[in-house]
Formats: structure tokens, C-alpha cells, sequence
């Protein structure tokens, strides 16, 4: 707790002081104070406390679960990035590796040449999910979903946060989607629901419960069950009892994901080239090979292709 709040005013250029042990000032302009106290709050020097002790001395904003203070901040940090973008570079990745890696995979009985290499981002989007189990209790959890935008299929991992740089890329080096927003949020949540039903212990006893509930509530009502008042208290019993599964997505996030695209020549054994072209993920460690087919006589070779 202590962490975000001193990253939310790292991140607003501000830097608090520790004006005696354990309770911080900070000035935070009328900008600032409009987005924590509404629109009638004018800039002041903040004091916060994380210590209910420091809080009551001082008159320092005490920070701590359930405060004013650290509500209003987290408010504020959860109307940012509903839907960011990011992406991870190139240049992280050693190319003459990747090419050495490509030309490594073909059988000892063909010999690949490289004729060039583009470089190409495919995109993905991150979903923070949030998931609400209702039954007898209530249970939330997040979930991190990440979706390939080219095939709308759930990745297995999520990127790691430290290859991220903020910004999106040019358009131009953008494979195509196939996938629109709406329908990976359709699958996000498709593969959730498979995931949280495979325990679906909650719900069954929500069911009983709420069997026991209408047979108590049928008897009492016996031969008035067509009543108004019947049905009233039945779709009480069932709002109150019946287990509910509810997903919300609270952000997101575009992700571009670097990949390299190789032009190739592949001749066999017998004198026959084909033209390939085969594109790596270095991020997944997976390859998808678009073949043209072109298949020929190989003619004379005098020089090598790089």
C-alpha cells in the first residue's frame, strides 16, 4: 500500500518529504486536489501518515485500508489506462541468433538460404478481468487474459512487464487483425467461465440452498401458490439464493509483439527450390510458415544469399 502511494506521486513528478518520522508533506496543485476532493478543492500542502497515532497528532491525512485518503487515490488511479498500448522492440532480440535458429530447424537433406528479412509487430490485447462468484458468499479474484488479435486464441502466458515500453508502432509494419476487440473479450471471458466451472462446488450449494428455500416457502403457501404474494417472495428467494457468475473488465491493453519475417530458399536433394516464407515470435518461441510453393529447377550456384 505504502509502495502505490508513493508510485502514484512518483508518477505525477512529485516528490513527498518526510518532515518527521513516519508522516510525509507533499504540494499538490489545484489540478491534483480537483481529481481527489472534487471539483471545489483548491492546491494545498498534503500531509499524510500511514500511522493512526501520527495522524491524530499531526492532523495528517492518515493512509490505511478503508481511509478517505487512500480511497480517493486509488479513484484516481483507477480512471486512468482503461485501454493503454505498449510494445515490445526489436532490438531486444539478437537477429543473427533468430536467423541461425530458422536455418537450424530444416532436415540435413535441404539447405535453406535466407534472400531477406522485414521486420513486423502482430498484436494482442491484455484484459484485467474481474470475476465475481456469487452464491451463499461471495468470492471475487482478477484475472490477467492476454488474446492474439491474428488467431482470437488465449496465450498461455502473460508478456513479461519489463520488455514493455508505453506507445504503440507505425501501421505500416502491423500485421492484420482478425480478431476484433469485441469478440476477444468474448473469448477472454469464455475462457474464464471454463476455468472457474470446473469448481462448481459454490454453486451447487447455492442450489440446494435454494431448493430447501422454495420447498419451505411452497408449503407455507399451500393452495396459494398462484398468489401475487407467493410469486413475490419466490423471485426474492431466487435474487438472494441463486448463484450468479459475473465478469467485468475493468482495463486493457494493446500489445504489439515483434516478429521476424524471413524470405527463404529451400532446395532438397534432388534439385528442386521452393520460396518460403516463414515468420518467428521470438516472445512466444513459436514459428508459423507461409509456404509459396514455388517449386523449380535449382539453377548453378555461384554465391551464397545472406
Amino acid at each position: 500500500m505504502q509502495q502505490l502511494v508513493f508510485d502514484f506521486f512518483t508518477l505525477l513528478n512529485l516528490e513527498p518529504i518526510e518532515i518527521r518520522q513516519g508522516v510525509w508533506q507533499v504540494q499538490a496543485d489545484d489540478a491534483l486536489m480537483k481529481e481527489l476532493d472534487g471539483w471545489r478543492a483548491q492546491g494545498r500542502l498534503l500531509q499524510f501518515t500511514f500511522e493512526q497515532r501520527a495522524a491524530e497528532m499531526y492532523g495528517a491525512d492518515l493512509i490505511c485500508q478503508g481511509s478517505y485518503r487512500l480511497n480517493s487515490i486509488l479513484q484516481v488511479i483507477r480512471r486512468q489506462g482503461i485501454l493503454s498500448q505498449a510494445h515490445i522492440p526489436h532490438e531486444y532480440f539478437h537477429e543473427p541468433s533468430i536467423r541461425k535458429k530458422i536455418l537450424g530447424g530444416f532436415s540435413a537433406s535441404e539447405r535453406a538460404y535466407v534472400v531477406n528479412c522485414s521486420l513486423q509487430y502482430t498484436q494482442y490485447i491484455q484484459l484485467e478481468i474481474l470475476v465475481e462468484a456469487r452464491g451463499l458468499q461471495k468470492k471475487e479474484s482478477i484475472h490477467t487474459v492476454v488474446v492474439d488479435l491474428s488467431s482470437c486464441k488465449v496465450l498461455k502466458f502473460a508478456f513479461p512487464h519489463h520488455l514493455l515500453k508505453a506507445g504503440g508502432v507505425g501501421a505500416d509494419a502491423v500485421r492484420k487483425r482478425r480478431c476484433s476487440i469485441k469478440q476477444a473479450l468474448i473469448t477472454a471471458s469464455s475462457h474464464l467461465q471454463g476455468t472457474i466451472v470446473s469448481d462448481i462446488a459454490w454453486a451447487q450449494a447455492a442450489e440446494n440452498k435454494l431448493a430447501q428455500e422454495e420447498t419451505k416457502l411452497r408449503d407455507f403457501f399451500q393452495g396459494r401458490t398462484e398468489s401475487d404474494e407467493y410469486q413475490a417472495k419466490k423471485q426474492e428467494l431466487q435474487q438472494r439464493l441463486a448463484p450468479v457468475l459475473t465478469m467485468d473488465a475493468l482495463r486493457g491493453a494493446i500489445l504489439w509483439v515483434p516478429l521476424y519475417q524471413y524470405r527463404l530458399v529451400v532446395v532438397a536433394t534432388s534439385g528442386k527450390e521452393q520460396s518460403k516464407t516463414l515468420t518467428y515470435d521470438p516472445v512466444g518461441n513459436w514459428y508459423l510458415q507461409d509456404l509459396d510453393q514455388i517449386t523449380r529447377d535449382a539453377p548453378d550456384r555461384t554465391s551464397t544469399h545472406h
